[in-house]
């Protein structure tokens, strides 16, 4: 089975947006990483 792994960015309503689209298409997510769940890039 082929499968797609989107990377979408919203200004501020990612969650409300993906919820949105997750009623249209009728599916499930299998994972969601938020941005204050990964580390820091670039610090020292």
């Amino acid at each position: 089975m082929k499968q797609i792994n989107p990377y979408l960015t919203f200004n501020g309503n990612c969650e409300e947006a993906f919820n949105f689209y997750k009623s249209v298409f009728d599916g499930e997510f299998s994972y969601i990483k938020r941005l204050s769940e990964t580390p820091p890039i670039g610090r020292l």
